[in-house]
């Protein structure tokens, strides 16, 4: 079928959205790996390991401000700041002389990726009919997801080949091209004009903020089961609690109240999906392949088995979830997930090749659930509210990615310090200093790597029961959610 001028434009401009989305997610993982060696030419910092937290905190936090933004002022006018803050604060994080002002910087770029991430995802809402969102959400989805898991790789190669600076040059270039692409063929998107609650944005944004600073300072800065850990926790309650009040009494509320059971259930399972499988399979990307291979590109390329898993499925899915209804997609597709998690708590030492055919099924089944439920509760939704429910989806999806990882994080680290012993070498009366330091470091490589597949595959054997009780929540889903939905 021919498109119009009009469509064609439209369409091109979507895939100028998707090159900014490609850059909010490689911001993520940009430096993931080797942050010592990367900025070795500035000077040494204690607060090094909060260049990558800070630009998750800020971009998680501001998640649901940037659609509700689209949903108040339109996509445009959200272009016109969004896209410049990310920019310039990259520019500034490649003349950074120290790394406090790189970590700074660093939380201003996440606020320009926050907002357009929160924004992106309504953007589609907004410019295209529920019966036509399926290939401009998948579009989205799969940037995100390209972006995600090739960044780490993409930064390594550019440190190596010239310096830790190149890679912020690239996210500017790809900012900036996506978004003078977006700028002029997206048609204009007036939005509502009605004046925000402005209290309301602030609590959600400080609640969205706290939980994803918790998610990246515990097992750092403080236990999982510590005092600190538990008042950070009771900082987060009270927020929620503050803001879900507060948005009771707005007119105007950031994030929706009185949601049906139908989209309960959907936010339920995002956030659970993401946190068993997503947090899952980032902290074995940043942990276990680089733990015993040390291949960060081999790595990164493993995971392409993951997309290729997803792609058919998701394909297929979106374009015809809103005939079918949720359903069947998130029911089957947990099944596939719980499969693959079954089988990565019982393969995962066999070689990479048995971890690559676990990313297929898992990338098979995540391919019939994530893209699926945001198009359902988009479906589900007047279009002058999609960015409120689709903000909080998408925050609520991010922070069940970062609390998986946390959480696993803190199971293993837990796991590989139980039965710990340091071995203490007696110069004295060691025949060969220099054989038993080998010897020694060779236990201790031997014991951690144990413990962390002992930790590892049975964190997957865990996440695995919790996905198969979340197939029998997806059965009851419902398809007359999506034909009563509110246009």
């Amino acid at each position: 079928m021919s498109m119009t001028p009009f469509e064609r434009d439209r369409a091109i401009g979507m895939w100028g959205l998707a090159l900014c989305m490609l850059a909010v997610a490689a911001g993520w993982m940009l430096m993931r790996f080797g942050i010592s060696w990367s900025i070795a030419d500035l000077p040494e910092s204690e607060h090094m390991i909060r260049i990558i937290p800070a630009y998750i905190i800020s971009e998680v936090a501001v998640i649901p401000l940037g659609a509700k933004l689209a949903d108040l002022m339109g996509v445009k006018r959200v272009l016109l700041f969004g896209p410049i803050i990310f920019i310039l604060s990259s520019i500034l994080c490649i003349i950074s002389v120290n790394a406090e002002m790189l970590i700074a910087f660093r939380f201003i770029q996440g606020i320009g990726g926050g907002i357009l991430l929160g924004m992106i995802f309504t953007a589609v809402g907004r410019y295209y009919e529920p019966d036509k969102r399926n290939k401009c959400h998948e579009l989205m989805t799969a940037s995100f997801a390209i972006g995600s898991l090739f960044a780490s790789a993409a930064g390594y190669f550019l440190t190596d080949t010239f310096n830790w600076r190149a890679g912020f040059v690239l996210l500017a270039v790809m900012m900036l091209i996506g978004t003078i692409i977006a700028w002029r063929l997206l048609p204009e998107d007036e939005g509502s004009n009605e004046r925000p609650d402005r209290l309301n944005l602030i609590l959600v944004t400080l609640l969205f903020g706290v939980a994803a600073y918790y998610t990246q300072s515990v097992n750092v800065d403080y236990a999982l089961l510590s005092v600190p850990s538990i008042l950070v926790v009771a900082v987060i309650i009270v927020l929620l609690v503050l803001t879900m009040w507060n948005s009771k009494r707005s007119s105007n509320p950031t994030i929706p109240v009185g949601i049906s059971g139908f989209e309960k259930k959907l936010i339920i399972l995002m956030f659970l999906f993401s946190m068993c499988g997503l947090g899952l399979i980032q902290y074995y990307f940043k942990l276990y392949l680089t733990f015993y291979e040390f291949d960060i590109y081999s790595a990164s390329f493993n995971f392409m088995i993951l997309i290729l898993g997803a792609a058919a499925p998701s394909i297929i899915g979106c374009k015809l979830v809103m005939k079918t209804g949720v359903m069947p997609w998130v029911t089957v597709g947990a099944v596939f997930v719980t499969i693959s998690l079954l089988m990565t708590h019982f393969l995962i030492d066999q070689g990479t090749e048995y971890f690559a055919l676990c990313l297929f099924v898992f990338g098979f089944g995540l391919g019939m659930i994530v893209t699926e439920i945001i198009i359902s509760m988009q479906g589900i939704t007047a279009k002058k509210d999609l960015g409120q429910h689709t903000g909080n989806l998408m925050a609520v999806r991010m922070i069940g990615i970062l609390v998986g990882n946390a959480v696993v994080g803190a199971y293993i680290k837990e796991v590989v310090n139980a039965n710990y012993v340091p071995t203490i070498i007696d110069i004295s009366t060691a025949d060969s200093l220099i054989g038993s330091m080998a010897s020694t470091f060779g236990d201790n490589f031997k014991y951690t790597s144990q413990a962390l597949d002992m930790g590892f595959t049975t964190t997957a054997l865990i996440m695995a029961v919790v996905t198969a009780i979340l197939v029998v929540i997806a059965y009851t889903l419902r398809k007359y959610d999506l034909e009563n939905r509110q246009e």
